[in-house]
């Protein structure tokens, strides 16, 4: 679909399984000001290589490649030449047909599985839903912790034409990391997010916390303008115990304001996550399995 499927956290999911492989990530940058090919260095602009490349270079630093391009075959081009016994993981690529992947992964949100969805612009899909067949598995996302066995029997059932594996992934929510000023103790928070869907963030916070909520565009570029008002606003409620959290690619793009950030002494944290799959030995094995192939 055309987001929020959660192909970022599988694409590190996925690097990890491959961590002791050369590998190079290959994305478009969605929303870059840029239109160059550009290797992505921890020190870049997000606004020239996008937020999601800058995050995967930024986590994990010299171990990877990231190369931005809207032309993800040239990309991978690139990359070969860079490290020829690299593999290229591509974060986004199954409607770019220019490149022929050997192994693809479909991900799909279990409350808005593609199965019930329709085609651009009456609904979200990118292409028919009879095109899963180039897919090699299916991953359905942001699933519950405890999803019962007769839960998951169903989803396959539902799944089972296509005759692909299915697997299950939850997200995990780790400890708060602080870009800012750091407190003692965390009982409210602003949370500020430009994600596709927040919802899962928002329900995994209430449990613990008294949250208000600043939501903008998916992607969204900040300006000095919006950290003007979410400081404003933090403020109309801020205490002692209060932070303003957001997502670790939302952080990205704050960065630009680390100075203003810094200077007002804002409590700013954001939000980890990683993946849990709940058939992981089976998924590991497929993707192994194809690695030693190669």
């Amino acid at each position: 679909n055309v987001g929020g499927s959660g192909k970022t956290p599988h694409t590190d999911y996925i690097f990890k399984i491959l961590a002791n492989k050369k590998v190079a990530i290959i994305s478009r940058g969605y929303k870059r000001k840029s239109k160059n090919l550009y290797n992505v260095e921890i020190d870049s602009d997000f606004n020239m290589v996008g937020d999601e490349p800058l995050m995967y270079k930024r986590r994990l630093k010299d171990k990877i490649n990231v190369i931005v391009t809207k032309n993800r075959w040239l990309g991978s081009l690139k990359a070969k030449r860079q490290s020829p016994e690299a593999f290229t993981l591509f974060d986004d690529v199954f409607q770019h047909r220019k490149v022929i992947t050997d192994f693809s992964i479909v991900t799909t949100p279990i409350n808005d599985l593609f199965l019930d969805d329709l085609l651009i612009p009456v609904g979200r899909l990118r292409e028919p839903k009879r095109n899963i067949k180039r897919a090699n598995c299916i991953v359905i996302t942001r699933c519950p912790n405890q999803l019962s066995s007769d839960e998951k029997r169903h989803i396959r059932s539902r799944f089972m034409h296509y005759n692909k594996p299915v697997f299950f992934s939850s997200i995990r929510y780790e400890n708060f990391i602080c870009f800012g000023t750091k407190i003692k103790k965390i009982k409210r928070i602003l949370m500020v997010t430009g994600i596709a869907n927040n919802d899962n963030l928002k329900s995994h916070l209430e449990k613990s916390y008294e949250i208000k909520v600043v939501s903008y565009p998916d992607h969204y570029a900040y300006r000095l303008q919006d950290m003007k008002d979410i400081h404003q606003k933090f403020n109309s409620f801020a205490d002692e115990q209060s932070i303003i959290l957001t997502t670790e690619k939302d952080m990205v793009r704050m960065l630009e304001f680390e100075k203003y950030i810094v200077k007002h002494n804002l409590p700013m944290y954001f939000q980890p996550i990683s993946l849990d799959l709940q058939n992981e030995k089976e998924f590991t094995s497929l993707i192994k399995n194809y690695v030693g192939k190669i």
